[in-house]
C-alpha cells in the first residue's frame, strides 16, 4: 500500500492546480510538489536499497514537508526528529532505528549531533545554503540535493519497482527508562484513519486547513493527510502564533483548525474568546488533551459558523480513535470536560475494572480499543508490546490506553486521567520516568526523585512538579539548565521541590499515593508552600 499514491499523487492528479502547501510566504501547487518530492524521492532512493526507515529533522520548513512525501514516495516510512529536541534524545532515537539515513532541513545546524553519532550516517541536506557542517570532515557522508534535476524515467521505474515498506511512519514518545519508545504505524492504519475521518470532518477542495502540530507528534499525521487526500490547501502556523492564533486565522481566512485544548486556556486568559471573531472558521478540531466545556462554549461563540469536534486518540491506535461532536449535542455537557464520545466507526471499545468488564454508566474504569487503526506494537521492544497488547475474552487484540474514563448518560466516554505516571502537557504525552531519569543523572546527593502533575485551579493546565530527597542542598537553577539539555521543553518541570525525605509506605518504598493525597489536598500552594509542607515530614 503507497501511501504517496494512494493520497497525494492522486490528488494531484485530480486538482495539480490546487495550492497544496503555504509556509510562511511561500506556496506550492499539488503539481509542483508533487514533482518536487518525486524528484527528491528518485535521488534519495539511491542511498537506502535496504527500504530503511529514514529520519527526517527540522522543524516547520516547507522542505520538512516536503521531504517527508519524498520518503513515502521511496516506499519507505518516515521518522520526524524535532530540532528542539535535545541532541541526546535525538541520538538515542537515531540508535535505536539504526538509521542509515537522515534528511536534514534548510537552516539547521547538526554539527553537535554529528560529532556525538557513533554509527555512520548518509546525512541528505534539503537546503540550497552551504552550512559550515557540510564541509566539515567527519565519518558520515554527506550529500546535497539538486532541486532543478529532472526525473528520468529509469529513476521512476526504480521508484516505482521498490518493495513497499509495511510502515507509514515511526513516532518516537516518552519512555518509563528515560529512552524514548517508538510506535510504527503501518500505511494500512494510516488509510483506514483516513477513511474513517474523512466522513466525519468532509474537508473539501477548497479548504484552508491549519498545520497546527509539531512534526514528531502524530496529530500533525492528521493534519497533513486529512488535508492533502482532499485536495485542500494546508496552511502551516508560524511559531509565534501556537499560543494566540486568532490573528493567523484571520488574515489567512482558515476554514479548518486544529490545534491542543490548552490553546483555549491561553486565548481565553488574555479575553480573547470574543464572539463572532473567527467567522471563516467551519470547522475546529481539539485533541491531545482534556478539551474544557465551558471554553469550547466560548470557541463556538467565537467561530459561530464553525463545528467543534473534540478528537482522541493514542498514537498506539493511529491519532484517533473516538469523537465528538460537540456543536451537534442537543444540551451542553454537564461533564467539566468534553466528552471524548464514541469510538470511530469499526473500532471497538471496552472498559475493564480489576480485569472484569464494565457496562454502568458513570463507573471509572480503564479504556481499552481494537480494530485495524491498533499498531503492531512498539519498535524493537517485544516487551512492553506485550504489556500494553492483550487479548480479553472475546479473543481480540486490544490496545490498553492506561486512560481512566467513564460512560455518561448518553453511553458517550468522558475522560477522567491517566491510570499509571504518564500524563499530558500541552497534547504531548508524558512519561514521568524520562523526566525523573533526567534529574537523578544531575548529582550523586540526588537519592530519590518522583515527578507529579497537577492542575493549575486557574488556568486548569498541568503542571510539572518534581518531587527529589536529596542528602546535600542543590542549586535548582542549575539543575533546570541541565534539564534543558537533557529534556524537551514540554518535560521541563514547573518547580523542583527539595527535601531531605520523602514520605514512604511499610515496604520502604516511596509512598506516591501519599504524596498524589498531597497534592491533591494542596491545589492552590505555591511552591514555597509545597517544600514547607514536605519538609514537615523530615
Amino acid at each position: 500500500m503507497n501511501i504517496f499514491q494512494t493520497v497525494f499523487a492522486k490528488a494531484a492528479n485530480q486538482w495539480p492546480d490546487n495550492i497544496a502547501l503555504c509556509v510562511e510566504q511561500k506556496q506550492f501547487t499539488y503539481q509542483t510538489l508533487l514533482q518536487l518530492s518525486l524528484n527528491w524521492a528518485s535521488q534519495i532512493n539511491d542511498y537506502n536499497p535496504a527500504q530503511a526507515p529514514i529520519a527526517i529533522y527540522g522543524g516547520k520548513q516547507w522542505h520538512m514537508y516536503a521531504g517527508i512525501l519524498a520518503i513515502l514516495a521511496t516506499k519507505a516510512s518516515y521518522v520526524p526528529l524535532s530540532n528542539e529536541q535535545p541532541v541526546n534524545r535525538t541520538n538515542s532515537i537515531l540508535a535505536q532505528l539504526n538509521c542509515q539515513v537522515l534528511l536534514v532541513a534548510e537552516g539547521e545546524d547538526i554539527d553537535e549531533l554529528l560529532q556525538q553519532q557513533q554509527n555512520k550516517l548518509t546525512v541528505i541536506y534539503l537546503g540550497a545554503d552551504k552550512p559550515n557542517w557540510l564541509s566539515k570532515l567527519s565519518l558520515h557522508t554527506i550529500i546535497t540535493l539538486d532541486s532543478e534535476k529532472k526525473l528520468s524515467p529509469r529513476k521512476q521505474q526504480s521508484l516505482q519497482s521498490n518493495k513497499d515498506n509495511r510502515y507509514a511512519y515511526i513516532m518516537f514518545t516518552s519512555g518509563s527508562t528515560g529512552t524514548p519508545k517508538g510506535i510504527a504505524v503501518s500505511k494500512k492504519n494510516l488509510i483506514c484513519h483516513l477513511k474513517r475521518l474523512d466522513e466525519i470532518l468532509d474537508i473539501k477542495p477548497y479548504d484552508r486547513v491549519s498545520q497546527f502540530f509539531a512534526l514528531n507528534f502524530d496529530l500533525s499525521v492528521h493534519d497533513m493527510f486529512s488535508c492533502w487526500q482532499k485536495g485542500a490547501a494546508l496552511y502551516v502556523l508560524p511559531k509565534q502564533y501556537t499560543m494566540y492564533p486568532n490573528q493567523f486565522i484571520k488574515h489567512n481566512e482558515i476554514t479548518v483548525f486544529s490545534a491542543v485544548a490548552s490553546v483555549l486556556s491561553f486565548i481565553d486568559k488574555l479575553g480573547k474568546l470574543t464572539p463572532n471573531e473567527l467567522p471563516s472558521l467551519r470547522l475546529s478540531c481539539f485533541g491531545g488533551e482534556k478539551l474544557l466545556t465551558a471554553q469550547a462554549a466560548k470557541w463556538q461563540a467565537c467561530a459561530p459558523n464553525s463545528k467543534v469536534i473534540n478528537l482522541y486518540g493514542p498514537t498506539e491506535c493511529t491519532i484517533t480513535a473516538s469523537y465528538y461532536d460537540f456543536s451537534a449535542a442537543a444540551l451542553m455537557p454537564s461533564s467539566a470536560s468534553v466528552p471524548i464520545g464514541k469510538p470511530l466507526p469499526g473500532l471497538i471499545t471496552r472498559l475493564l475494572k480489576d480485569d472484569k468488564l464494565v457496562n454502568e454508566k458513570h463507573t471509572l474504569a480503564e479504556l481499552y480499543i481494537a480494530g485495524d487503526q491498533v499498531v503492531d506494537g512498539y519498535w524493537q521492544d517485544t516487551a512492553k508490546t506485550a504489556q500494553a497488547f492483550v487479548y480479553l475474552e472475546d479473543n481480540i487484540r486490544y490496545y490498553r490506553t492506561g486512560d481512566i474514563v467513564y460512560l455518561n448518560d448518553n453511553n458517550e466516554l468522558v475522560f477522567h486521567g491517566r491510570s499509571d505516571f504518564q500524563f499530558s502537557i500541552n497534547g504531548y504525552r508524558v512519561e514521568a520516568g524520562e523526566i525523573e531519569s533526567a534529574i537523578l543523572s544531575f548529582a550523586d546527593v540526588i537519592t530519590w526523585c518522583t515527578v507529579k502533575a497537577l492542575n493549575d485551579p486557574q488556568t486548569q493546565q498541568q503542571q510539572i512538579i518534581a518531587f527529589i530527597e536529596a542528602s546535600k542542598a542543590l542549586d535548582t537553577e542549575q539543575l533546570k539548565q541541565f534539564c534543558q539539555t537533557r529534556l524537551p521543553h514540554y518535560m521541563l518541570p514547573d518547580s523542583f521541590i527539595l527535601t531531605e525525605k520523602l514520605p514512604r509506605n511499610i515496604n520502604g518504598k516511596v509512598d506516591i499515593k501519599a504524596l498524589s493525597l498531597e497534592l491533591n489536598n494542596s491545589a492552590t500552594l505555591t511552591k514555597e508552600d509545597y517544600h514547607a509542607c514536605i519538609s514537615n515530614r523530615t
